[in-house]
């Protein structure tokens, strides 16, 4: 017997061994196994039965066969390995994450914090334009008033200037019609008094006539004629 075949019958004195130790812990009081198969939801265990019975694993997504064996307990293990695997896998890509994404935090805390201070600026800005804003409208609603004020006691001035216009053109008419009326009433009193004087001088003739027929008896034939004309 080669060395190679001593080792190799160690080998396999060694695994009987350990399969019968396995196979007496699963029968006498290991876990129970059929529990830990249906805690599996991720993974199918498929049972062949026949002369070699035989328990096989594989992953329920994407039907990677795993492991087959006559034991269920083995298979189990080894499906359990590689779920753990497979945790320790997303585990170890999120703790990748991690660290660009505690940077990517640090990044916006700080870019947040400057903007937070250039808003704070900006608001504090805007906030004093609105009192100055607010002062003036203040101001231009007193001088709006003040300018309401002032026209108001123009339009009242120019109200009573257009009474003042309106009765002075009332006693223009008044007087224009007071004048008609005295042109009228001297026109008539010239008449009266043309008409006067006519009757006057009518009557100083008559009054010479008469003088002259008194004074002068012997020549008053021809006085008499006029007398009796007049």
């Amino acid at each position: 017997m080669t060395l190679i075949s001593k080792i190799l019958l160690v080998l396999v004195l060694f695994a009987s061994i350990a399969f019968m130790g396995f196979a007496a812990v699963s029968a006498v009081g290991g876990p129970n196994w059929s529990k830990e198969k249906d805690a599996l939801t991720d993974y199918v265990f498929e049972y062949q039965s026949g002369e070699n019975p035989t328990w096989s694993v594989k992953t329920r997504r994407g039907q990677e066969q795993l492991s087959s064996s006559p034991v269920l307990a083995k298979v189990i293990v080894v499906a359990q390995k590689h779920k753990l695997q497979q945790q320790n896998e997303k585990l170890d890509q999120v703790s990748k994450t991690i660290e660009p994404l505690k940077k990517t935090i640090q990044n916006w805390e700080l870019i947040n914090k400057v903007d937070k201070a250039a808003m704070d600026d900006r608001a504090a800005e805007l906030e004093q334009k609105i009192v100055q804003l607010d002062q003036q409208i203040n101001q231009l609603a007193n001088e709006g008033i003040k300018i309401s004020q002032q026209i108001q006691d123009v339009n009242q001035e120019a109200s009573e200037r257009r009474a003042d216009v309106f009765r002075l053109r009332d006693q223009i008419d008044e007087i224009r019609n007071e004048r008609f009326l005295a042109e009228q009433q001297q026109k008539t009193l010239r008449d009266y008094i043309d008409r006067i004087q006519g009757k006057v001088q009518r009557l100083q003739r008559q009054k010479e006539l008469l003088e002259r027929v008194v004074l002068a008896p012997e020549n008053n034939a021809e006085p008499k004629k006029e007398l009796s004309q007049n």
